[in-house]
C-alpha cells in the first residue's frame, strides 16, 4: 500500500491537481507502474479516497463534461510532507522492492543532500546485512536444509548487486545527476507542475 500511496500522492502533487482517472492513466498507461510497483487499478481509487480522508489531499467537485460530477484532487501541505517521508523511507528500507521503485520514481521530491543521506543509509544497511549473511553461511545451523542455504546465497547475490547500484546512485547524485528539489528547474521552482517531466 505504501508504494501505491506514494505514487498516487506524487502524481497528484506533480500534476498540480488531478482527477482519479488521470492518476490511473498516468500510473498504469504512461508509467506502467503495475509492472514495477504492483499497482492495481482499484488500489489507486482507494488510495485517493484514503489520502483525502487523512487530510493528505483535498477533494473539489467539478461538473462532468456530459455526466456526473468529477472530483479534482490536490495535495495539501501534509500530503507533500508525507511524500517526502515515504521517499526517504523507501530509500533506506531494504527488502521492499515495490517501495524502492516508487521512491526512485519520486526521488526528485527530495533535496540532493537528503537523497544522498538516505541512499547512503541504505548502503550501510545492506553492508551490515551482508556481514550477517556471511556469518550465517559460514556457520549454518546443522538443521538448516541445504536448499535453504542456496536460498541464502541467492539473497546475498541480490544484496551485493543492490549494494553496488546504491553506491553508484549516491555517487551520481553527489556529482549532480538529476534535478532535485533544491535545484533550479525542480518541481519546487517550476511555475506549472504539469510542465515537469521525468
Amino acid at each position: 500500500m505504501s508504494a501505491t500511496k506514494l505514487l498516487v500522492l506524487g502524481i497528484v502533487h506533480l500534476s498540480g491537481g488531478a482527477h482519479g482517472y488521470q492518476v490511473r492513466s498516468e500510473l498504469l498507461q504512461s508509467w506502467r507502474a503495475e509492472n514495477w510497483a504492483k499497482i492495481k487499478p482499484g488500489s489507486i481509487y482507494h488510495a485517493l479516497k484514503k489520502a483525502a480522508a487523512d487530510g493528505l489531499l483535498t477533494e473539489h467537485a467539478e461538473p462532468g463534461n456530459s455526466g456526473p460530477e468529477r472530483v479534482l484532487y490536490r495535495a495539501t501541505a501534509r500530503g507533500r510532507d508525507e511524500i517526502v517521508e515515504l521517499v526517504r523511507d523507501g530509500l533506506r528500507r531494504t527488502h521492499d522492492p515495490d517501495m524502492l521503485n516508487a521512491s526512485i520514481a519520486m526521488l526528485p521530491m527530495l533535496t540532493r543532500t537528503d537523497a544522498i543521506a538516505h541512499v547512503n543509509e541504505r548502503v550501510a544497511r545492506l553492508e551490515a546485512e551482508l556481514v550477517e549473511q556471511a556469518k550465517w553461511r559460514e556457520h549454518p545451523n546443522r538443521d538448516t536444509p541445504e536448499h535453504v542455504r542456496d536460498q541464502a546465497e541467492l539473497w546475498a547475490g541480490h544484496a551485493r548487486t543492490e549494494l553496488e547500484w546504491a553506491k553508484s546512485l549516491s555517487k551520481r547524485l553527489s556529482e549532480g545527476a538529476y534535478t532535485m528539489a533544491d535545484d533550479p528547474g525542480s518541481w519546487r521552482t517550476v511555475p506549472d507542475p504539469l510542465k515537469m517531466r521525468f
